[in-house]
């Protein structure tokens, strides 16, 4: 087990950085907190016992159904309530299919760069974690299919096909096609992490595996749109697999947080709300994710490549000085007051050293202009110069 190089700089002692690209959080004006108040006052002070008591492991009746309301529009298939659960945040989910599908020596293929909180949840599982390589259209499906006819036989393949994080890449919709038909073929389970799909702020609306693959674990949340702090996740699973993960769930945590739940529930009950809700957060990323991308193309030509991001919170930036990479761009950067993460965080083997994931999510235009002004600073001090 490693350690999350992100949790570390939350946890860190001494000043914070001036300025942050660092982690995927959600800005203050994004949270609901009038709506918030508002729904627990009353499941407060009417005394709702539901939101302070125990439920049950596989989460409140009612949120759940409404879940699986929500899915079978979105999958365009029926999900029966049954196949839900309600998680302590998406991240718990990833931890539990881990816990009941993978032993020791099982092999699990990963997009890579991949998300670092899937790698630190299988890791303890014993399981050979396999990257494959990604480009904009996301997981390249024609090296997993070579993989799988050499010989390799993932018992998972686990992947954020929208907006992926890090790399801000959409699995194209002739990949995910073509990743369905191998898992049919291969007889492994897709684990389909879609934290960002409702934050598509341009481009056209793909499918997610779940409406096309046979057995997929679908992973989504609340986190990026209502608040992480309500640690209030979901997955659908196909039947043989849930009872499992209800099992695995009973024993971590027992239960998700019941007023957290109740919240959810109840803003779920406002569809007006909801929607107007959403086109609020994709219009505050939209805007700061192309004052990001201008600032780049602007300030850092020849210098720093990022790829535009059609939704979700991050993008990907690829160093173009092959003397300067990323540790040593962090380290002047971080003297200057700005903090940034490395795309060797997310890599299966370490790799990516001339790479960083920039998080558009939290700062203003402004301080977005800002931080990339301290970036062409840091390449300034490194004596970076490129033709």
């Amino acid at each position: 087990m490693r350690p999350s190089a992100l949790r570390e700089m939350l946890s860190a002692g001494g000043p914070p950085a001036r300025l942050s690209l660092a982690g995927g959080l959600p800005p203050e004006e994004a949270f609901p907190f009038a709506t918030l108040a508002e729904l627990a006052s009353e499941l407060l002070s009417g005394h709702d016992v539901r939101a302070l008591q125990y439920t049950s492991a596989e989460g409140e009746p009612k949120l759940r159904s409404q879940i699986a309301e929500v899915l079978t529009r979105d999958h365009r298939r029926e999900v029966a309530t049954e196949r839900v659960v309600v998680t302590t945040g998406s991240q718990q989910g990833i931890d539990l299919v881990g816990r009941v599908m993978l032993d020791p020596g099982d092999v699990a293929i990963v997009e890579d760069p991949t998300y670092v909180g899937a790698l630190r949840a299988l890791a303890p599982t014993g399981a050979r974690i396999v990257g494959v390589g990604c480009d904009d259209d996301g997981m390249d499906t024609d090296i997993l299919a070579a993989l799988l006819a050499d010989g390799i036989r993932p018992k998972l393949c686990y992947l954020c096909a929208n907006f992926s994080n890090p790399s801000g890449a959409t699995l194209s919709g002739t990949r995910r096609q073509a990743l369905a038909d191998l898992s049919r073929q291969y007889g492994f389970v897709i684990v389909e992490d879609d934290q960002y799909g409702r934050l598509r702020f341009r481009g056209e609306h793909i499918d997610p595996l779940a409406s096309i693959a046979g057995d997929v674990v679908y992973l989504s949340g609340f986190s990026k749109v209502v608040a992480p702090g309500l640690r209030v996740g979901y997955l659908s699973a196909p039947e043989w697999l849930v009872r499992p993960i209800v099992l695995a769930k009973q024993a971590a945590d027992l239960a998700t947080s019941s007023l957290g739940q109740r919240l959810v529930s109840r803003l779920l009950d406002l569809p007006d709300w909801w929607d107007g809700h959403l086109a609020l957060l994709r219009s505050i990323y939209a805007e700061r994710a192309d004052a990001l991308t201008d600032a780049v193309d602007a300030q850092l030509p020849g210098r720093l490549r990022v790829r535009r991001p059609e939704g979700g919170m991050f993008a990907w930036a690829e160093i173009l000085d092959d003397a300067v990479t990323s540790t040593a761009l962090i380290a002047t950067a971080r003297r200057l007051g700005l903090a940034l993460v490395p795309g060797s965080e997310f890599s299966v083997a370490n790799t990516f050293e001339h790479a960083l994931r920039l998080s558009y999510s939290t700062l203003t235009p402004a301080e977005l202009g800002e931080a990339v002004a301290i970036i062409a600073a840091a390449f300034d001090d490194l004596g970076s110069v490129r033709a």
